[in-house]
């Protein structure tokens, strides 16, 4: 390799450069239903509802205006309405002017009873705050994208007073628009704070360029490589360059310590590299490998973004040893001079720091092991009192320009979250059909807490018709006129409600409910839950869908597999480890150091009230790949102490001065650079930045404190 260094180099920059040009077209996977297993009765419901329906989704374009029901009012009204059904990606539109006598005030039948239908979806109670419903169309590559549509009508609804738009498809749309500027920041600001602490640490602006070449040499490998096999990123695996920063880093900084520490004894350039590479090339490469068993495990999980998570950063982190054969050699010796180094103050009172904790710890291994142990033992008896955060709009800042809007239509149209019931009816739409589906929304409504709207074609039938209970003689000709009514007056929103069905299939009928989008996890799922006992019990086959659902039930999807896949990713690094270390006790204690940060970080959570939303939802497996580089790192060095010689005291002591030096370095600066994240407006972002540095930190203190303790009583 260092003979070759040069020839290695130049194919890294060629092969880098061609792989980051056809990495651009790397996507993230923006729909809702991929986030679940192909199989997930959620997501085959939900893509049924879309089917029957149409690729629409609903929101709501809300504004104040205390002059809504006059003819100004009104006026303003249907301009605002023009200007929405002109923004591509709209499908169609539905406000006050649209259900046939609506807008008529003096209509005090038909026009009373269709604005009593409409309420908190055109209009609120008090007539002061107007609503649009706005059906957008399902984002493909041939039409306007999701982005674009929902940016022009926050423009156009900016001019108007409290002007906002609202629904599970804004709030999702917007979850990822801040994962993909999270992913630009930590490309940016996260890189240049780790450059600048390994330059203070190393006193040295040369040591900049090596793990910058290196971790973006592999974001573009990975890239290319994920667009190669027709791969997305997913809103689990948008954090692949955190994962690659992470394995890049704390690999270099082992090189860069080893390299120093050759250069110290007055040795060579390319003498201190063939040092350095003697000493790291089995831990690099076992690091490597085991990270990438360790996140391969996860592809066991039927949840489709866990499945690609697991695949995105295995490639990550074999990338990273590519990378590290490619770059390293050449920029290690790269303006390089025969000159000895000697380590700055700094390093030699870490040095000395690290030795006097392992002394400190060895004298008081047995107390200190059962502390621990007691410690632990308490911490994690939280996990089992950790809460799902199924509220999504939790996942935002709560005083950002969003949420700030959903407040608003919480307040003035009885709830922002919007959900459905769909029925495969028994028979064609008639009057005692309609007359069935009106006595079970009224059931609904009346012994469902927080459920404060629910509304079907059977609703604006009844009102259309001045009341589907005082009609008699004519009865079936009615419906059928006032159906005919209705779909020539909003057509769009009859075909989102109702699907007559042909021979072949029967007809399909939508209900449409509304509920607080605000409202605690146990509330909102006890909500669900009781909606879909009353459904099925009243009308077999019904099934319970929407966004609204979706979003309920996400983080749970993410979770399912969370300790399984914990499991099998802890076997798979102990069966990597034991080929290593060739020693069975070995690599059983050395999981030990590893695994506790995690039991201790949701047992935390747990008694604290943390509640788990998306960004701790793949921690457990994450951390525990991480944390295992330096223990990698350790106990090979330690068997090569041994196998030249050494004591056990003296392997450990040079050890502990050696790779516990390169973890310190590795892990302030990594801490440092993710401490950006803390800066996101989302904030499963933020605390994927806390609990991976929370974790690394975790792993640090077990393996300068725990791991030689385990060492000295399994390997006497």
């Amino acid at each position: 390799m260092i003979h070759r260094r040069g020839w290695l180099f130049a194919s890294g920059l060629i092969l880098s450069i061609a792989a980051a040009w056809f990495g651009r077209q790397l996507s993230l996977d923006r729909s809702i239903e991929n986030m679940f297993a192909e199989d997930d009765p959620v997501r085959t419901t939900y893509l049924e509802l879309q089917r029957v329906f149409g690729q629409h989704d609903i929101i709501l374009a809300v504004y104040s205006d205390p002059e809504l029901s006059s003819p100004a009012g009104l006026e303003r009204l249907g301009n605002l309405a023009a200007k929405i059904r002109k923004v591509a990606g709209v499908v169609a539109t539905v406000s006050l002017l649209d259900p046939p006598q609506a807008a008529n005030f003096e209509d005090a039948q038909r026009g009373a009873l269709l604005r009593e239908v409409f309420v908190g979806y055109t209009h609120n109670r008090q007539l002061d705050v107007a609503g649009i419903v706005c059906l957008l169309e399902r984002p493909t590559d041939g039409n306007a994208s999701r982005r674009e549509t929902l940016r022009e009508l926050r423009l156009i609804l900016s001019l108007y007073d409290n002007g906002t738009i609202v629904g599970e498809p804004v709030v999702v749309e917007e979850a990822f628009d801040l994962l993909e500027a999270d992913g630009q920041r930590l490309n940016t600001w996260c890189t240049l704070l780790l450059m600048l602490t390994i330059t203070i640490c190393f006193r040295s602006v040369r040591w900049l360029v090596l793990p910058l070449v290196v971790v973006q040499m592999t974001l573009a490998l990975t890239r290319g490589l994920l667009v190669l096999l027709g791969l997305q990123l997913s809103i689990v695996s948008s954090m692949l360059a955190a994962i690659v920063t992470v394995v890049g880093v704390a690999t270099v900084v082992h090189v860069i310590v080893r390299y120093r520490d050759a250069q110290s004894r007055d040795l060579a350039p390319v003498q201190a590299l063939l040092e350095a590479g003697r000493v790291l090339v089995v831990p690099v490469f076992f690091a490597c490998l085991t990270d990438a068993a360790g996140f391969a495990a996860l592809m066991i999980s039927h949840v489709g973004p866990v499945y690609d998570f697991g695949l995105m950063m295995a490639l990550g982190s074999l990338m990273v040893l590519v990378s590290v054969v490619l770059a390293v050699p050449y920029l290690v010796l790269a303006g390089s001079n025969s000159a000895g180094r000697t380590k700055v103050a700094n390093e030699q009172t870490l040095q000395l720091s690290l030795q006097r904790m392992l002394d400190w710890s060895t004298q008081h291994s047995r107390s200190l092991l059962l502390a621990s142990a007691a410690l632990v033992a308490v911490i994690a008896a939280g996990s089992p009192r950790l809460v799902l955060e199924t509220q999504f709009t939790r996942n935002f800042r709560q005083n950002s320009e969003l949420i700030e809007g959903y407040r608003f239509v919480e307040e003035h149209f009885e709830g922002a979250g919007v959900w459905d019931i769909f029925i495969t009816a028994p028979k064609r739409l008639d009057k005692d059909f309609a007359l069935d589906l009106l006595e079970f929304e009224a059931r609904l409504l009346a012994e469902v807490p927080n459920l404060s709207k629910a509304i079907s074609i059977a609703d604006i039938l009844d009102a259309g018709c001045g009341g589907l209970r005082q009609l008699d003689l004519g009865a079936e000709l009615a419906v059928r006129g006032g159906l005919a009514l209705v779909r020539g007056r909003i057509p769009e929103f009859v075909a989102a409600v109702y699907s007559e069905g042909d021979r072949q299939t029967k007809p399909k009928v939508r209900i449409l409910l509304r509920a607080p989008e605000q409202l605690d996890t146990a509330e909102k799922m006890q909500m669900i839950e009781h909606v879909r006992t009353l459904a099925v019990e009243e009308l077999p086959g019904a099934q319970v869908t929407g966004y609204y659902v979706l979003l309920a039930q996400l983080v749970e999807s993410l979770l399912r597999d969370q300790w399984t896949t914990f499991c099998v990713a802890a076997a798979a690094i102990s069966a990597m480890m034991f080929l290593a270390f060739r020693s069975l006790r070995l690599a059983l204690v050395t999981l030990v150091p590893n695994a506790l940060p995690v039991l201790v970080l949701f047992g935390a959570m747990g008694w604290l009230g943390v509640r788990v939303n998306m960004g701790a939802a793949m921690i457990a497996a994450v951390s525990l790949g991480l944390s295992v580089d330096g223990s990698i790192h350790y106990v090979l060095s330690y068997q090569r102490e041994r196998r030249e010689g050494a004591s056990l005291a003296t392997a450990l002591r040079s050890v502990q001065a050696t790779v516990g030096r390169a973890s310190v370095f590795a892990t302030l600066a990594l801490v440092i650079g993710f401490a950006t994240l803390c800066f996101s407006d989302f904030v499963p972002t933020i605390y994927f930045g806390t609990l991976v540095s929370l974790s690394m930190i975790g792993g640090l203190v077990g393996n300068l404190v725990i791991l030689p303790l385990l060492i000295q009583w399994v390997d006497r």
